[in-house]
């Protein structure tokens, strides 16, 4: 009997300890399951959170576009923005969440044959004449403005101090056009100045440059051959004189042709 009870006594704590044990684990590993699905679930939600944070915002109106507006338009706009809130993350991160879901909205639609592609996409492996002519693109209200008032000042220049300017402003019309329009194609087709950029991103500034001063050219070019050399040579075709003022005022008129064209091509093209 003391033998057995000596056996028995210890046992039964043993047992129930082991029943214990062998119900409270069940328990804790149900518990850390739990607690696993809780964080896993938690993080997904974060995530999901993050990715979709900008989607609860129109990204016509985070990029400033009309709704429907066509891809270059979204990245000329994309990279105008990215310009202008440089250094400020939390606006970069909503532009590029903006120009992200706009470029894959339109390339779904281009898949499904729901997007018209312009002809310089669509026939972009086929030559194209005077690849270098200009192309209509607005320039925004900024170069409007200190292009419209550069060139007005000139054409004042001309008209009140024409004796003494020459073809002095029909010069500097020229070169106010190329800055202008070099400024603007920046905009369209930004230069890379970082050090990790390929040979072809860093030429791309100086293309700009020159298709700049080639606009500036044809503008000035336009100027004095509309205002000035046509109607001169169109009045000897047809065996006509021209009025004295027209001759006596040559200058003026090559200025202000000048000035004008300079102004158009920097206002409406690139």
């Amino acid at each position: 009997m003391a033998l057995t009870g000596l056996h028995s006594a210890p046992c039964i704590p043993l047992a129930c300890g082991h029943r214990l044990r062998s119900r409270s684990l069940p328990l804790q590993m149900l518990h850390a399951s739990r607690t696993r699905v809780y964080s896993r679930s938690r993080r997904l939600h974060v995530v999901q959170a993050a990715a979709s944070g900008f989607s609860s915002d129109d990204p016509y109106k985070v990029l400033g576009l009309r709704e429907g507006a066509d891809s270059e338009s979204v990245q000329r706009q994309y990279n105008k923005l990215k310009r202008e809130k440089k250094g400020d993350e939390s606006a970069i991160s909503a532009i590029e969440n903006a120009h992200s879901s706009l470029m894959m909205r339109n390339l779904t639609m281009r898949m499904q044959g729901g997007v018209s592609v312009a002809k310089d996409i669509k026939y972009a492996d086929k030559a194209q004449y005077l690849p270098w002519r200009p192309r209509l693109f607005r320039a925004d209200n900024k170069v409007l403005l200190y292009s419209g008032i550069a060139q007005a000042l000139l054409t004042a220049w001309a008209l009140l101090l024409s004796v003494t300017a020459g073809t002095q402003p029909v010069i500097a019309s020229a070169v106010v056009g190329g800055v202008g329009n070099v400024y603007k194609i920046n905009q369209i087709f930004p230069p890379s100045s970082s050090s990790t950029a390929s040979e072809e991103e860093k030429r791309k500034g100086l293309r700009n440059i020159l298709r700049g001063c080639l606009l500036a050219f044809l503008a000035t070019f336009a100027g004095c051959f509309l205002f000035f050399t046509l109607p001169d040579l169109v009045a000897s075709k047809i065996n006509k004189q021209l009025p004295y003022w027209f001759y006596a005022n040559e200058k003026v008129l090559l200025c202000v042709g000048t000035t004008l064209c300079n102004l158009l091509m920097t206002a409406f093209f690139r």
